[in-house]
């Protein structure tokens, strides 16, 4: 097997929940708030419920092919060259999800934080973080994901509880207006930016696999109440007009905190939160683009493609979203079909084609003992 190292439960659940928050701690409000204006929280909420619905046909379709990963069991289901067909398109998939990430995070410096630096020094100064991790391994990412997680869950908990003066109930109001169909429309939209389908390349790492639903569903459950409550207090405090016009406004939400006059500059804390989220994030997708490949390729270990995939990461975030204009016409126009081919379509052709062949490798039940 191309990568030796072993997670337990508790790696996988807090891998998930900063998964889960990645690009859309930041991003997330927006989108939302443009198409359910002060019912996005509601429309947050449909969201995760649809990606836990989905985690739960991902670890079906896992469950058949123990030991294996998604790019191995394609093969098994499809075939040789069409199953590394399928296995490709995932590879395609995932490097350009996380040159997708690699931009965001970079305009997100220059336009916040650093504005006198070039974009590309952004670019391939992070780029270079996330392909030393992956070098290191899957186990090693987890432990350091598991180190940071208590310092970003204190920082949201100080966030929120420091926003609550500044709260004001009626701007949720009037609640469902304009009916559920934007509400549905929001959530199936939010879905899309959680992007669980990655976890069918780890999960033969995880050393419980009994536990592995349990944990998949926990991780996304909590790190979707961090996002319905962040874009709850960006309606509450900022109002829905604002939070839609503005691509930042969890980042805005953190400048009005304010302390006596000794607390200030909140916001540089979230930017730490939400920077180490997409690094986790980032840094998970570029592994797995980097196992899928190795293993469709056939090769004894993934890490002589970590540099030149990481200069093809740098590239594709320069040469696919040049500007932030192009970047924000993108997502809303053609992220959410692109994503659902490989969230839902490609992963249910694989499951129905299993089931219907019969393919299987001694098939995991919910109750396979540990």
């Amino acid at each position: 097997m191309l990568e030796q190292g072993k997670i337990n439960i508790r790696q996988l659940t807090v891998l998930v929940i900063a998964f889960t928050m990645g690009t859309s701690f930041l991003l997330g409000p927006s989108p939302l708030a443009l198409e359910a204006k002060q019912n996005a929280w509601i429309a947050a909420i449909i969201g995760i419920v649809i990606d836990l619905v989905l985690i739960v046909m991902y670890v079906a379709l896992g469950n058949l092919f123990p030991g294996m990963t998604l790019a191995q069991y394609s093969e098994k289901i499809l075939g040789k060259w069409p199953g590394k067909l399928i296995s490709l398109l995932f590879f395609s998939f995932f490097i350009f999800l996380s040159a997708l990430m690699v931009r965001d995070l970079g305009n997100f410096i220059v336009s916040n934080v650093m504005p006198e630096t070039p974009v590309e020094v952004i670019l391939i100064s992070f780029s270079m973080v996330v392909v030393i991790a992956t070098r290191y391994g899957l186990e090693v990412i987890a432990r350091t994901t598991e180190i940071f997680f208590p310092w970003i869950f204190v920082s949201l908990l100080f966030l929120t509880f420091t926003l609550l003066p500044e709260i004001e109930i009626n701007q949720l109001e009037p609640v469902t207006e304009g009916g559920i169909k934007p509400l549905l429309g929001a959530g199936i939209q939010f879905s899309s930016l959680q992007e669980f389908v990655c976890f069918l390349m780890l999960l033969p790492f995880v050393n419980r696999p009994k536990k592995v639903l349990h944990s998949l569903l926990l991780g996304a459950a909590a790190g979707g109440v961090i996002l319905i409550i962040i874009t709850a207090l960006c309606i509450l405090v900022l109002g829905s007009d604002f939070t839609a016009r503005n691509i930042y406004p969890s980042f805005v939400l953190a400048k009005k905190i304010s302390i006596g006059n000794f607390l200030e500059r909140v916001e540089v804390l979230l930017a730490g939160v939400w920077f180490l989220s997409i690094f986790i994030k980032t840094t998970i997708t570029f592994y797995v683009s980097a196992l899928g490949l190795a293993q469709s390729l056939e090769l004894r270990t993934y890490k002589p493609l970590t540099v030149p995939l990481g200069v093809l990461m740098v590239a594709l975030s320069v040469l696919a979203y040049p500007n932030i204009t192009k970047l924000l016409e993108f997502v809303p126009k053609i992220w959410f079909s692109y994503a659902y081919t490989f969230l839902l379509l490609l992963p249910l052709l694989l499951l129905l084609v299993a089931l219907i062949r019969g393919k299987s490798e001694a098939p995991l039940s919910m109750e396979q003992k540990d």
